[in-house]
């Protein structure tokens, strides 16, 4: 499989994080590829990359991935099918056992690093670097001191601004695919799916309001805060969850553990979010709502895979799953996902996942959260 990295101006959007104007992001493509004999693998994070690396605790210079950077794109399939997917804080490389997992099976995964949101930096094609802003994730990282409602409204401005990155993204897809280049003819942007993580999740919900291409969408791990929560989507949806005990455990448990200042802010999120996973899982033709045992909210990245220093802030968020099984339930649940509703293909797993993987429970979000206020 190849690996290459692009950059995106569009100029008919302001910069809302900066003083510069056009709106700029990177894009990193995994694809199915054709290398050349002799061909060598690229770093895990090549360049200005590394500095994530550092914020992370991960000991990089370990990890190398399959893909071959810049690597022709394969004949065979082509065009291929396109997953647009955004990330939320991690860099979209965080992601990469997953991404190279599906384009080996004749994906194009797009991954968009959001610019001033990944931590802790930003890092184009071209070499140039932006640091994170806070504003990016709409005090996300923090213990909220403020109104529910407000943070709802703020959340749910990150997450407009995310979706109009996905937006500008498929925009530039296109124009790859016809300039001459090495994806020139290589993309199916009719069999187009979306995904993310966190923040991203929701992103990647909007977009398929916004792109009629769009098929399917997966949301890993992510709070709805877009009025995609009160609407929900009519086409397949996939809603995979790690464990939060935030949303099943009484609200004086929660206030007593520092996750909310109050029991009556604890309770208007939990109302809101799981109404809106709720929403989403009903509204859906159809819905999957599954749920992962013993995984946390980092376990959706590489980190469980990597080696990370004892101080990483990502080993806080990992859950109790084995990194390597962690992938292999989220590569074949996403693959069977798409393989049906993207492809049109057979995917029988999607049918009874709890029989191939017994740590996956798959039940509507309100069985699966049974919130206790």
């Amino acid at each position: 499989m190849g690996r290459s990295a692009v950059d995106v101006v569009d100029l008919q959007r302001q910069e809302p994080y900066g003083r510069e104007s056009p709106r700029e992001l990177s894009v990193w493509l995994w694809y199915p590829a054709k290398p050349a004999p002799g061909s060598r693998k690229g770093a895990y994070l090549p360049g200005a990359w590394r500095r994530a690396a550092f914020f992370w605790g991960v000991r990089s210079k370990r990890v190398r991935p399959h893909a071959i950077s810049e690597a022709p794109v394969s004949d065979v399939g082509a065009p291929h099918p396109v997953l647009v997917f955004s990330p939320s804080g991690f860099p979209p490389l965080f992601y990469t056992a997953l991404f190279e997992e599906l384009a080996s099976h004749g994906y194009v995964v797009a991954a968009v690093s959001h610019t001033y949101e990944m931590l802790p930096v930003s890092v184009f094609a071209d070499g140039r670097v932006r640091w994170f802003r806070p504003a990016s994730l709409g005090g996300a990282f923090a213990v909220s001191r403020g109104p529910q409602a407000e943070d709802v409204r703020k959340r749910a401005a990150v997450v407009e601004v995310k979706a109009a990155d996905l937006c500008s993204v498929v925009a530039r897809l296109e124009q790859l695919n016809t300039e001459p280049g090495r994806f020139t003819g290589k993309l199916d942007l009719g069999r187009l799916g979306a995904m993310g993580h966190s923040f991203g999740g929701n992103a990647a919900a909007e977009l398929c309001v916004r792109d009629s291409r769009c098929r399917a969408v997966a949301i890993l791990d992510g709070g709805l805060w877009t009025a995609v929560a009160r609407s929900g989507l009519g086409l397949p949806v996939l809603e995979l969850f790690g464990e939060h005990p935030e949303y099943v455990q009484p609200c004086g448990e929660s206030v007593r553990r520092n996750v909310f200042t109050s029991e009556e802010y604890c309770r208007a999120d939990q109302h809101y979010v799981l109404r809106g996973w709720q929403r989403v899982h009903e509204a859906a033709r159809p819905g999957y709502s599954l749920l992962i045992r013993g995984a946390g909210h980092a376990s959706f990245t590489d980190c469980g895979l990597l080696p990370l220093r004892r101080w990483s802030p990502a080993a806080q968020a990992l859950g109790t799953i084995e990194g390597a099984r962690m992938w292999r339930v989220l590569g074949d649940c996403l693959r069977a996902f798409f393989d049906r509703h993207v492809k049109g293909g057979p995917a029988p797993l999607l049918d009874d996942p709890t029989q191939v993987y017994p740590e996956v429970v798959s039940a509507a979000p309100e069985v699966l959260f049974p919130a206790r206020a």
